[in-house]
């Protein structure tokens, strides 16, 4: 388990991501580039993806028009933060 901020990020019980994360009782999975070197050796490092992804993700809404990536409760969050 690696503590980042206030969240302990571990290794996912699914087999298809890389970390799991539990915020407020609900399991939050995550796969990709992640910055708490559990995964390290499958981080790509391509600064053009990161920079697509990026893009992409911080427009993303949730069903109430509101931004994913600034709802902790949201994959999308963890991933910004700590995979990409």
């Amino acid at each position: 388990m690696v503590k980042i901020g206030k969240y302990d990020y571990q290794k996912s019980t699914s087999k298809s991501k890389k970390l799991m994360v539990i915020v407020e009782g609900k399991k939050i999975h995550e796969q990709f580039k992640d910055k708490t070197d559990i995964w390290k050796s499958k981080n790509h490092g391509d600064d053009k993806r990161r920079k697509s992804y990026l893009s992409r993700a911080k427009g993303i809404k949730d069903k109430n028009g509101n931004l994913t990536w600034k709802n902790p409760k949201s994959p999308n969050y963890h991933s910004i933060r700590i995979l990409w």
